[in-house]
């Protein structure tokens, strides 16, 4: 079996990053249930807006989360360690700065655009600002604080950083338990403030712990307040730009939808979208997770030059893909049940089996490529990538808006996101051919 042979030719870490991702997604999953029952259909699409306005700073760090991943595998293979804690001292000093920049940036957006008239936002202007600041404000603390998790994928030990990811969303299911059991009678606004403020803590209490203890532990240094390094930071924007033109496509592609559909159509329908996202989250998370531990070994084996290695892992998850199909297909199957016990009747009867199948056949697709471009993310070779999620943004955004306009709704946006990704999967399969047969000449 394919997480097997990673075991026994890796380590374990695959299996038990798969395992605690599946564990983060069952508490999502769990969250999810509870969070639609507080807040309300219209509720909950509203703080699926508030969050994801935010996390899409995420996508905003110039790649430098991406670099640690290959950079330090690679310089481990050469035993640099001076250089390691150079790339690691400038990766945080630039997430610190990029931060308080964004934090600014998101200011001036919130506070000078009409965001209840934008979104379809039937709540008070000035709260509607104040909701968005508060994601804002601790979005930024974790986006300098969960650098620890490209650290521990960096040292070849990204199951702690899956572990991180999990203790978080336990910790905030708890907190979603106490607030549904116990303060359902306060009104929609101070909800979604408690519901804002519990997310942003428990992420920011644990992503703290963990930055912390990966300095205390391991043999690594930070130096914050050393000038900054010239030549580390110039690398490190030469190739974290790359990664930062890809993932500025990938929030064009995977994250603007909730934006168009809420714009076009209502907070109500953002919840059925967001819903039938989450349900497919659980299969994707446990799955991706596993395909994702592998950029590290990508990086260090192709620096190797264990080119054999790479041929057999192909093959092995070519195979495994089959197993993952007929997996997805089951759970597509009995879907509808899981809906109606998860969110009860009012959303899950109002997703056809069309909008599912279409869903999964995306995810599939995803899945194929998401392989594949770690591959190219650990060898640091991303000029298709760019180029091929470029032609699909420009695509995107016009092909979403004819979609919603003209009555295609949630059938349209998931048939189309299967396309890309089919075209996308089939593209990168055979240009990863190309590269290895060049390279092991």
């Amino acid at each position: 079996m394919f997480w097997n042979y990673c075991i026994q030719k890796l380590s374990s870490q695959a299996t038990q990053s798969a395992l605690l991702k599946g564990l983060t997604g069952f508490c999502m999953f769990i969250s999810i249930s509870l969070l639609v029952r507080y807040l309300g259909e219209s509720g909950y699409g509203i703080w699926v807006l508030v969050f994801s306005f935010s996390q899409w700073g995420l996508y905003f760090d110039f790649g430098v989360s991406n670099v640690l991943k290959s950079k330090i595998p690679e310089l481990l293979t050469k035993k640099d360690f001076e250089k390691i804690n150079g790339y690691i001292s400038e990766s945080v000093k630039l997430t610190l700065i990029i931060s308080i920049l964004l934090l600014l940036l998101g200011s001036v957006l919130i506070y000078s655009l009409n965001l209840t008239s934008i979104f379809n936002i039937k709540l008070d202007s000035e709260f509607t600002q104040f909701l968005f600041l508060i994601n804002g404000i601790f979005f930024c603390l974790n986006f300098v604080l969960s650098i620890n998790k490209s650290l521990f994928i960096g040292i070849l030990n990204p199951k702690i950083a899956e572990l991180s990811a999990t203790i978080t969303q336990i910790l905030f299911l708890l907190i979603v338990c106490i607030f549904y059991f116990a303060l359902d009678h306060l009104s929609l606004p101070l909800r979604l403030v408690l519901i804002s403020v519990a997310n942003g803590l428990s992420a920011t209490l644990i992503n703290g712990f963990y930055f912390y203890s990966f300095f205390r532990k391991k043999s690594y240094a930070l130096s914050v307040f050393a000038p900054i390094n010239k030549v580390i930071s110039k690398d490190i924007f030469k190739n974290g730009m790359q990664f930062m033109i890809i993932q500025t496509f990938m929030v064009v592609i995977f994250f603007s939808d909730p934006y168009f559909i809420a714009s076009y159509s209502s907070p109500e329908e953002v919840s059925i979208f967001d819903v039938i996202n989450k349900l497919y989250q659980l299969p994707l998370l446990v799955i991706t997770s596993g395909l994702a531990s592998f950029w590290p070994f990508f990086s260090q084996k192709f620096h190797e030059k264990d080119f054999e290695w790479f041929r057999d892992i192909f093959k092995k998850f070519e195979r495994i893909f089959l197993l993952i199909t007929i997996a997805l297909l089951f759970f597509t199957v009995i879907a509808k049940y899981i809906l109606q016990f998860w969110i009860g009747k009012g959303i899950s009867d109002s997703i056809g089996m069309s909008v599912l199948f279409l869903m999964t056949l995306a995810i599939l697709s995803r899945v194929y490529f998401t392989f594949y471009a770690n591959f190219f993310n650990g060898i640091n070779k991303l000029k298709s990538q760019i180029i091929v999620m470029g032609v699909t943004a420009l695509i995107k955004i016009p092909l979403t808006v004819y979609l919603l306009k003209n009555g295609y709704g949630l059938n349209g946006i998931f048939l189309q996101l299967f396309i890309f990704m089919l075209l996308w999967a089939l593209f990168f399969r055979v240009e990863s051919s190309i590269v290895l047969n060049k390279h092991a000449k």
